[in-house]
């Protein structure tokens, strides 16, 4: 459990990197590429498909995890990013077409919001996720 929790520290601290440039609003093409990679990561948590959400994740963040690791990590640290409802996608924000960040709300099965930064990185082959970090969790209590 050590692990996992020094893990997902890594994970937080790989996107926090991220939010360190200064970002603008992103032009159409890059919304577009940029909301099509996180909706493609989204419908493969969802299908359980790691393999494929892994080849969405960035160079960085495979050589900090390997598939195994990365699936454990996300079952523990994003459960809901697997049992996600809806997802609304908001703004894209980059720097310089190279760094990316979109806020992502998720509905839960109790129909809460939840809601994540993903942070993105243009690689070679297109863009791919940097790190994904809690920015907002459900409200507790009786709702």
């Amino acid at each position: 459990m050590k692990v996992l929790a020094l893990a997902f520290v890594l994970l937080g601290a790989v996107a926090g990197l991220a939010a360190e440039p200064e970002l603008r609003l992103s032009p159409k093409k890059i919304r577009e590429e940029v909301r099509a990679v996180v909706e493609e990561q989204l419908a493969a948590f969802r299908a359980g498909d790691f393999k494929h959400a892994y080849a969405l994740a960035s160079a960085g963040i495979k050589a900090q995890f390997d598939e195994r690791l990365f699936a454990a990590l996300i079952r523990r640290g994003y459960p809901a990013l697997l049992r996600a409802g809806e997802a609304d996608l908001g703004v894209v924000r980059d720097q310089d077409g190279e760094e990316a960040q979109l806020t992502v709300a998720v509905t839960d099965r109790q129909k809460r919001a939840i809601v994540y930064r993903f942070s993105l990185v243009k690689e070679a082959d297109g863009w791919r996720i940097n790190g994904v970090v809690l920015e907002q969790k459900p409200p507790r209590g009786d709702i």
